[in-house]
C-alpha cells in the first residue's frame, strides 16, 4: 500500500533529523523506530510505525508540516519528483536519494531529499554522511 510506504520513508528521514528535533532524546526514539521499521518490513503493515511517529509532539508535528509541504507542492507521497504547469516541456525530475554506504552500518538508512537546499543528514545506523544513490 503506498500509505505504507511514505510512512516508512516518512519514518527513515525523521531518523536523520531526531537530534535536531528531539534533542538527548533522540536515541531513544531512534531505536523505537528501528524496530518499527524491522516489524513493517516483516509485516507490511504500518501501525507501529504510525504510533512511534506519533508518540512524541516534536516528531509527530514535524511528521504533520512534512506532509504538507507535500500537499502544498502538489506531489505525490513524500515528493518524489516535481511536476511542471501545464504546457510546460520540461521532464518531470525526481528527487535525488541518499543511502549510507558504509559496508558494517547495522542499520543503513535512505533519505529522499525533497528541496535542493535541504541538506543530508548522517546515517542513525553508524554517522555516516549519507551518499548519492547510484
Amino acid at each position: 500500500m503506498q500509505d505504507d510506504r511514505v510512512t516508512a520513508e516518512l519514518a527513515r528521514e525523521a531518523l536523520g533529523l531526531l537530534p535536531t528535533l528531539v534533542g538527548s532524546d533522540a536515541p531513544g526514539i531512534a531505536a523505537e523506530i528501528h524496530r518499527a521499521l524491522a516489524v513493517w518490513t516483516r509485516s507490511g503493515g504500518s501501525y507501529e510505525l504510525r504510533r512511534v511517529l506519533g508518540s512524541d509532539v516534536r516528531v509527530r508535528s514535524w511528521v504533520e508540516e512534512r506532509l504538507r509541504q507535500g500537499e502544498d507542492r502538489n506531489t505525490p507521497g513524500l515528493g518524489s519528483g516535481y511536476s511542471g504547469q501545464a504546457g510546460d516541456p520540461i521532464p518531470v525530475a525526481s528527487a535525488t536519494t541518499f543511502v549510507c554506504k558504509n559496508p558494517v552500518c547495522p542499520s543503513p538508512d535512505t533519505w529522499v531529499r525533497s528541496f535542493m537546499g535541504d541538506p543530508v543528514p548522517r546515517c542513525s545506523g553508524c554517522t555516516w554522511l549519507l551518499s548519492r544513490e547510484a
